[in-house]
């Protein structure tokens, strides 16, 4: 693509920071459709191979966190929701970033393959 800066290093990690804290956050539901359109917007970018465009959807979810103050009386904050999660975990994979923590319901593969784990099951 002509005229659309290619997406460097820098660029990369910062935005798998962003998405790797995301998925800490506590936000009220309001604030997590926004935190989703932000990672849409991320995901486009990404796709386009725009690295301004990806600098820009990161800069906007990194100020769309939680904030350390919580007033009273405000509503109640909520962990990320399941379609955010799996959208920003896709977008961790696809920037070549850290790979997760193993989930509880099985163990870890440490066979130092790409991740594929067969499990069989015993009668």
């Amino acid at each position: 693509m002509s005229g659309v800066a290619p997406i460097d290093g820098e660029t990369r990690d910062d935005a798998v920071d962003v998405l790797d804290d995301l998925l800490q956050w506590q936000l009220t539901a309001e604030r997590w459709e926004h935190v989703e359109a932000l990672v849409r917007s991320l995901d486009q970018a990404l796709a386009a191979r725009d690295a301004d465009a990806l600098r820009a959807a990161t800069a906007e979810l990194e100020l769309a966190g939680p904030v350390r103050i919580t007033r009273i009386g405000t509503k109640a904050l909520i962990p990320v929701p399941e379609k955010t999660r799996d959208r920003a975990n896709r977008l961790v994979h696809t920037l070549g970033g850290r790979p997760q923590e193993p989930r509880p319901d099985g163990p870890a593969d440490d066979t130092g393959g790409d991740g594929g784990t067969v499990r069989t099951r015993t009668r």
